[in-house]
């Protein structure tokens, strides 16, 4: 049970995109203070999160990093729906090496924020988790531990860049063809691919992104390429 709480943990976080992060409130100590992030995922898994220095939960997090952070499943019963806490330390990153390389993986996600933390006052924090608070429905809720949540992604770095580069400029009808045959409505917005991992790939619909998963994980970009032919010519 707690193995496939994990995995249903996992899928949740990739395709969440955004969350509630709570912080301890440097403005009335003692209380917890809320608020809404997009976020996509590293290459080991964490969330990864695009704030202003100027927004009160940056100020929260400089003085202390500890928070939570929950995804819902968007729908009409929020208490039916499946959600995840990630309890743990949002921290911002230091490295220029990391800084780039989220900055790659993010603004594919989030092109409106392009280049935000060069010319506006934004920084880059990476949400490390601790425990895992998942629940699945009723009667279905589990503390898990980071590790079946958090798995690295296979691609991450110039392996994804490359792939969603190659589907982009070459593969759009592709594209729009994974999204009907998930039943995904496009309407006027061209399909781009913003990601893969090892279970699916990730699409932007306008400002909408989705994730359409593969029938079975993946870990080469030879395997990743097969994958992607089969849902290519899949039938709806």
């Amino acid at each position: 049970m707690k193995a496939e709480a994990g995995a249903e943990a996992r899928a949740l976080l990739l395709e969440g995109y955004q969350g509630v992060l709570s912080t301890h409130s440097q403005e009335m100590p003692g209380y917890p203070f809320g608020s809404v992030a997009p976020y996509c995922l590293d290459g080991a898994g964490r969330p990864l999160l695009l704030i202003s220095e100027l927004a009160q939960h940056t100020k929260n997090l400089r003085a202390d990093p500890r928070c939570s952070f929950i995804v819902v499943v968007p729908g009409e019963d929020i208490q039916v729906n499946a959600r995840l806490t990630l309890v743990g330390e949002c921290e911002p990153l230091l490295d220029e090496a990391d800084i780039a390389a989220a900055a790659d993986r993010y603004y594919r996600y989030f092109p409106d924020a392009a280049d935000f933390h060069r010319i506006h006052d934004f920084r880059f924090f990476r949400l490390e988790p601790r425990r895992c608070r998942y629940i699945g429905g009723f009667g279905r809720i589990h503390w898990v531990e980071p590790a079946p949540v958090l798995l690295a992604n296979p691609f991450a770095g110039e392996a994804e860049a490359d792939i969603v580069a190659h589907m982009n400029e070459d593969h759009a009808e592709a594209l729009l063809h994974y999204c009907r045959q998930a039943g995904l409505a496009a309407g006027d917005a061209l399909p781009r691919m913003t990601g893969i991992d090892a279970g699916g790939i990730h699409l932007r619909l306008g400002a909408r992104i989705v994730r359409i998963p593969f029938p079975a994980p993946v870990s080469t970009p030879g395997q990743a390429r097969a994958a992607l032919v089969a849902l290519a010519r899949a039938e709806r």
